[in-house]
């Protein structure tokens, strides 16, 4: 993968909203806008539980809460490194914190955004 194809893949997430009927992501959107919350990501499922919307948000919300965990432990071991694990330590913040705000913002337009890079490996629920 070359290098602008990365950056491409960062800052234009593969929106993969039209799998889902307008219905069901209307009706699940604000059990879609909770899953983007690290940890409340099994919310869908119970709310809406024969919903592929709602699985599909469930899915990604699991990985937002994996890539919460990995920067947290990332920056509990590494942050005390000296200028070294203070950037490793802002860049798995940043990383944390799009990733947060782009779930959000796409659960609250009504669209499906998988995450980039893992979005395709988190397939739990189903």
């Amino acid at each position: 993968m070359k290098f602008d194809e990365f950056v491409n893949l960062l800052m234009h997430p593969e929106d993969v909203t039209k799998q889902f009927a307008p219905e069901d992501v209307s009706e699940n959107q604000v059990s879609a806008v909770m899953a983007g919350i690290p940890l409340l990501f099994w919310i869908p499922l119970v709310i809406a539980s024969n919903s592929p919307y709602g699985k599909f948000c469930a899915n990604q919300g699991l990985g937002l809460t994996a890539i919460f965990a990995v920067s947290a432990g990332a920056k509990m071991f590494l942050g005390w490194i000296p200028l070294i694990g203070w950037l490793i330590s802002l860049l798995c913040t940043a990383v944390s914190l799009s990733t947060f705000v782009m779930l959000i913002v796409s659960a609250c337009q009504g669209k499906a955004r998988k995450i980039p890079l893992i979005g395709d490996m988190i397939q739990v629920f189903q």
